[in-house]
């Protein structure tokens, strides 16, 4: 007895399509995505199973932290809506802030600690971050470790660096103001002195 192309075509989709529909039947093949975290042997959530998908209600439903402290904890909206907000959309808002500085922006806040704030998608414009970053810097002190950088963010002119100490500045600016004064052959208490005035 010869088999026909049409009876085999017809086992495999037989077969294929029995298989799936019994492995769904015992709970073993599932084709819509799960959003629930797998348990631990202790009997609870496992955290390593949060996804970027989960929202701030899923956060609060499975493993007890309340949406309201994750909001207070990132400095999130207070009108955020957990049931909305999820978990991936915190890369939205705080990658930018790296992405949206550069040049002297850049290097200022490379070089010192902030509090990241939320920031709607509006942007300092460049005189308020001037702004900002002159009244951060009232009461600078001038140490051993300072670097010539962080001296001309400080507000200190390349004019005035010229003016006290009787050079240029250098091209590197990462290097210590000690370890340039003390190139030149000169004592840094003085220079040092010289820039509080």
């Amino acid at each position: 007895m010869k088999i026909k192309n049409i009876h085999i075509l017809l086992a495999i989709i037989i077969i294929i399509g029995g298989g799936i529909f019994l492995a769904s039947e015992l709970d073993l093949y599932n084709t819509t995505k799960v959003r629930t975290p797998r348990k631990t042997v202790e009997g609870v959530y496992d955290i390593i199973d949060i996804r970027g998908s989960h929202n701030l209600e899923e956060i609060e439903k499975y493993f007890k932290l309340p949406a309201s402290s994750v909001i207070e904890a990132f400095g999130l909206r207070p009108d955020t809506i957990p049931e909305f907000f999820q978990l991936k959309d915190m890369k939205e808002i705080f990658v930018p802030v790296d992405d949206k500085i550069f040049g002297e922006e850049k290097e200022y806040w490379q070089g010192h600690t902030f509090k990241l704030e939320y920031l709607d998608s509006k942007y300092l414009a460049s005189s308020e971050f001037t702004r900002i970053v002159a009244e951060e810097t009232e009461g600078f002190a001038v140490k051993g470790n300072t670097t010539i950088q962080e001296l001309l963010d400080s507000g200190i002119t390349e004019e005035k660096f010229e003016e006290v100490t009787g050079f240029k500045v250098p091209d590197k600016k990462s290097v210590s103001l000690r370890d340039f004064i003390v190139e030149k052959g000169f004592e840094f208490g003085e220079i040092k002195d010289k820039f509080a005035e």
